[in-house]
């Protein structure tokens, strides 16, 4: 028994540990708080005198000369000018250049002018850039006793330059929803008989609703209805047989495709 003593652990160390840790955390706590504090306070500090000179800046580049149109710059225009459109612009050279809002003038030019598809503004340094699409007429229409420019849009507008002269077709209509369907007409036909379309000088609805035709010289073709999914196929047919009827006769009255789907075009030659 004397040589086997048991050996005895003294915990001592480890209490007095976590006694100590226990005595020194609310400490490192309140340091930590402190230290928070101040870096809140810093940071504060650091936002407000960043949002001051913010705002010296802001009110700086507002109130300088330095920071003005100097230029304004206008490109695309074609048949509008650029005197018209600068009349039209709410500011002028010598003005600020963050004061001026783009977009509104954009809507505004938009409005007045309808022969303008799109119109962009943007600044660039110490210039303003203004630039212009505008509309081409796709077929022409009446406003009132005045003929205007009409595009796929369906917006019609004045006609400017050179537009007048175009080799476009005139559509003749009763409403704004004929001029719908003869407008789709066009569209889905344009593509089909390409250069043909030049030698069509009106197209419009018959009294049974079919389209009509009416060529430079006077032709007039009674094309049938303005279904889309007809059109390549009726054309291929039609040019085969127009061509053979201007070899044939000197002049044509009229050659009537209405009823063709049934396997019938009807050619009536001047007398």
């Amino acid at each position: 028994m004397g040589i086997f003593k048991k050996k005895r652990y003294s915990y001592t160390g480890r209490v007095t540990a976590s006694h100590n840790y226990c005595s020194r955390s609310p400490k490192k706590r309140g340091r930590k708080a402190v230290k928070l504090s101040a870096y809140l306070i810093i940071l504060f500090l650091i936002v407000f005198f960043a949002y001051k000179g913010c705002g010296k800046v802001v009110d700086y580049a507002y109130g300088s000369e330095s920071i003005s149109v100097k230029d304004i710059e206008i490109v695309g225009g074609k048949n509008v000018t650029k005197t018209e459109i600068k009349e039209l612009l709410p500011f002028d050279v010598g003005d600020n250049l963050l004061k001026i809002n783009l977009s509104d003038a954009e809507d505004e030019i938009k409005k007045i002018k309808p022969e303008l598809k799109d119109i962009t503004i943007s600044r660039r340094w110490k210039k303003v850039r203004v630039r212009l699409y505008e509309r081409t007429p796709e077929a022409f229409v009446y406003s009132g006793r005045e003929l205007a420019g009409v595009d796929f849009d369906d917006k019609p507008f004045p006609l400017r330059g050179f537009m007048s002269g175009m080799k476009v077709p005139k559509i003749i209509c009763k409403d704004s929803q004929e001029r719908a369907r003869l407008l789709g007409f066009l569209k889905a036909f344009k593509p089909v008989c390409r250069d043909f379309l030049d030698t069509i000088d009106e197209v419009k609805f018959s009294n049974t609703d079919d389209i009509i035709l009416v060529t430079r010289d006077g032709t007039l073709i009674f094309w049938g209805d303005d279904r889309a999914d007809r059109l390549k196929y009726r054309f291929d047919k039609f040019q085969k047989i127009y061509a053979d009827a201007v070899l044939k006769h000197k002049k044509i009255e009229y050659i009537n495709m209405a009823l063709y789907d049934f396997g019938r075009a009807v050619i009536k030659p001047k007398i």
